[in-house]
């Protein structure tokens, strides 16, 4: 589907048998832009959507799309009426022909102690979805794009057939018991702390300390902090600061405010802190990463 819209729009690369990329900019309209409703039997597609969008609608009017940082996966357009770009989108592309890349996954395997995928999990996966499944955001999206815009170009393609692997690696995997990190903690505990996650998530501008945050949840700093990383896998500060980055590089990519102005957007006072800060995560200055994006 996709791979078909883009066979002579991006610059694609065979990356191993049965596995192909494509780095590619759609920047030309007019928009919407529909995209073929085919798709091959046995064939699976990876959009790591960069910038823009694309919207697929269910025959039963149901839509699902895809945004900025986030991963559309594929395997089925059987279910689809309709699918379209609404805007210049840009991102990467993987495509696999599963019968073309069984070997391909058997070395991937082999690299992660002989372990197997579990394809049949997978396929089951995907079909209780309707063949199509958006990932992100989420820790493990943002862990992925914040790596992907640190790579140089000609690195991104394998980055993101690794980070595909990955993903089918996590989905055949058994499912872990249910509130496996809840039941080791108090229940109002992680209610508490993902309500101070969600208002970090509203309040990036602002001052956010551990102690004005401990109070907010009613716990003690110790508990606060302990909980926050056991639930999210981040020290506070951490996750904090990678949050502000992510929301910062949104606006050097999609708005005019200027350098001073973003940080301020992000809880930074002073320019110099908020590039300090931005070269950390992405390697490179805020201006510098406006300009190559």
């Amino acid at each position: 589907m996709l791979a078909e819209f883009l066979e002579d729009r991006g610059d694609w690369t065979q990356v191993m048998p049965g596995v192909r990329t494509c780095l590619f900019a759609v920047e030309e309209g007019p928009f919407p832009c529909h995209l073929p409703l085919r798709l091959e039997p046995l064939h699976f597609e990876a959009l790591f959507c960069q910038a823009g969008s694309v919207t697929l609608t269910r025959r039963d009017g149901s839509a699902l799309t895809a945004g900025t940082r986030q991963i559309l996966l594929l395997s089925d357009s059987s279910s689809l009426a309709d699918a379209r770009i609404h805007a210049p989108l840009a991102g990467v592309l993987v495509t696999v022909d599963a019968r073309k890349a069984s070997d391909s996954l058997k070395t991937l395997c082999a690299l992660l102690g002989k372990r197997s995928l579990n394809t049949g999990r997978v396929r089951n996966w995907m079909t209780s979805r309707g063949g199509c499944a958006v990932e992100g955001p989420g820790d493990w999206s943002r862990a992925v794009f914040a790596n992907l815009d640190r790579l140089p170009q000609s690195e991104q393609a394998r980055w993101c057939v690794w980070k595909s692997a990955e993903l089918l690696y996590l989905f055949s995997a058994p499912e872990e018991p249910a509130e496996d990190v809840s039941l080791a903690m108090d229940r109002e505990a992680v209610r508490r702390i993902a309500g101070i996650r969600q208002y970090m998530e509203e309040h990036l501008d602002e001052p956010l300390t551990i102690s004005a945050l401990s109070r907010r949840a009613c716990l003690s700093a110790t508990a606060f902090k302990s909980g926050f990383r056991r639930l999210y896998s981040l020290p506070v500060h951490t996750w904090l600061r990678q949050r502000r980055m992510e929301k910062a590089a949104e606006l050097l990519r999609g708005s005019s405010l200027s350098v001073l102005e973003v940080a301020m957007a992000v809880g930074y006072g002073s320019a110099s802190q908020f590039t300090a800060a931005f070269r950390l995560q992405y390697g490179v200055t805020p201006a510098a990463y406006r300009k190559n994006v």
